[in-house]
């Protein structure tokens, strides 16, 4: 007689390799965090090159890594299903193959200026793995995600110096730009789904943070002029982040307010392609 669970071994065998919330990161605006920065960069080159391909491969496993990389890190502190181990161990030693071989290749397509991106993305990391497996709530649940939407932009100079092979002015004012975009979108996604869930947050503090992307933005065009495109989407966050504090805002359509979110990041990336 064949009993239930030996029943369900095949399928669950079958399912074993792949496990969405295991690989998978639970942010879906974390991809348009990466790939308009990465599409904005390689736009700003103006010129195509294999190394692009590369750049993209390295950042896509990165960015993979840190999921099953932080529920590894959780398992060896108690905190996760012992039975999970092998698979996260094995999501997080392939994906960090593949971002070394692709590193490999860079290097020996002699882009060796992406190595310039890597400490400060080393430290990002750093603080990410730190606040997930911190116990304080508050740590683990904003800083962390602001962490990650700053480092997420890397992926605009590295486009750039993939396409071009040098790291100057124009790819770190990437950097500091798309970052300055992706973290504001997180801080005004936030309050929003706070409005939604009736959650108090600090209105003043999110406006004072557009407040100073605006200068920010300003400040990068004073020192590298790019053209006054670069502050269109700082202006508009500003004049968002304005109508958000004066009242709630709930979100009435959490798949709406999403692909609209998408297109606003997109908007922006053309803003700065203009502008470069």
């Amino acid at each position: 007689m064949t009993t239930p669970d030996a029943a369900s071994r095949p399928g669950a065998a079958k399912h074993s390799f792949f496990r969405k919330s295991l690989v998978l990161p639970a942010e879906h605006g974390a991809w348009a965090w990466l790939m308009v920065p990465f599409v904005v960069g390689s736009s700003v080159a103006g010129q195509l090159h294999p190394a692009i391909f590369l750049t993209l491969v390295g950042g896509l496993a990165a960015f993979l890594m840190r999921q099953p990389a932080t529920i590894w890190l959780r398992i060896r502190q108690g905190r996760g299903r012992r039975r999970d181990e092998p698979l996260a161990r094995g999501w997080t030693v392939g994906l960090a193959l593949v971002g070394l071989l692709a590193l490999l290749g860079l290097l020996a397509l002699q882009r060796t200026a992406i190595l310039w991106l890597l400490p400060p993305l080393g430290l990002l990391l750093a603080f990410y793995l730190w606040a997930a497996l911190s116990r304080q709530t508050s740590v683990r649940t904003l800083w962390m995600e602001l962490a990650g939407a700053a480092g997420l932009a890397a992926m605009a100079p590295a486009g750039y110096i993939a396409a071009t092979g040098q790291i100057d002015a124009t790819a770190w004012n990437l950097w500091a730009l798309l970052a300055g975009q992706n973290v504001l979108g997180a801080l005004y996604v936030r309050q929003r789904i706070a409005d939604t869930h009736q959650r108090p947050m600090n209105r003043m503090a999110i406006l004072l943070a557009h407040l100073g992307g605006l200068l920010l933005a300003a400040g990068l065009v004073w020192i590298q002029p790019t053209g006054w495109p670069a502050l269109l989407p700082f202006a508009a966050f500003l004049l968002r982040a304005g109508w958000l504090a004066l009242a709630p805002r709930p979100v009435a359509n959490v798949k709406r307010f999403g692909f609209l979110e998408l297109g606003i990041e997109i908007l922006g990336g053309l803003c700065y392609i203009a502008a470069f």
